[in-house]
């Protein structure tokens, strides 16, 4: 029996009518530009769905503002993995400029301004930093600090690091859980809709040929 996959195409809209590309191009991935083959695809949609899905974690005897922000850290991590494997397959390599190069200026400027709202002393960003061993992601995270609003994928691969590390807690230096969480949540929204956004121009592409 053949499964109708609507329950992809409702986390990433266009699932379908690549499969059927897919299935038409004798199960190549190349009309859309990606490496690999139709299964690393279908991989990276499950994982996709997973992270857009995901509702939060449930810990016991913790209160509910902790919660919230050890969720919005473990999404993060999710939405990460869900970034990694979807530059992988598309092609895409540090610094992703052939990505950013697609998302609208003041999308990544708006972003940066919820992060800055909710860091205004910048104790998570002076923590993530001291946290990094590696000089150039420091370097990197720096030109978020100093204001270059598209080095924010930098920003939010510093949290995704620190937190699967071990070192990273819901109200670090002091910081609230709740603001941790909401700094979390968007990035890990901004993500999940810029790779959305960059299947979807690839889908069109292929569509036309």
């Amino acid at each position: 029996m053949e499964l109708d996959y609507k329950y992809l195409d409702a986390a990433l809209p266009g699932f379908v009518k690549a499969r059927g590309i897919i299935k038409k191009n004798k199960d190549s991935v190349a009309m859309f530009e990606f490496r690999g083959d139709k299964f690393d695809f279908y991989r990276f949609v499950n994982r996709y769905r997973m992270a857009l899905r995901f509702k939060g974690v449930k810990l016991e005897g913790f209160g509910a503002e902790t919660e919230k922000g050890y969720s919005g850290l473990t999404r993060i991590f999710l939405c990460w993995s869900v970034f990694e494997r979807y530059a992988e397959l598309a092609g895409i390599w540090p610094p992703y400029r052939d990505f950013f190069h697609h998302v609208p200026r003041h999308e990544l400027s708006a972003l940066t301004k919820i992060i800055l709202r909710n860091d205004p002393q910048k104790k998570l960003f002076d923590f993530l930093r001291q946290k990094l061993k590696d000089d150039l992601h420091k370097q990197s995270l720096d030109r978020f600090g100093k204001g270059d609003s598209w080095a924010v994928i930098y920003y939010a691969s510093a949290l995704r690091h620190i937190y699967v590390h071990g070192h990273l807690t819901a109200s670090p230096q002091g910081c609230s859980p709740e603001n941790i969480a909401m700094i979390c949540n968007e990035v890990s929204r901004s993500l999940l809709h810029w790779i959305s956004g960059d299947f979807d121009r690839r889908l069109s592409l292929a569509a036309m040929v």
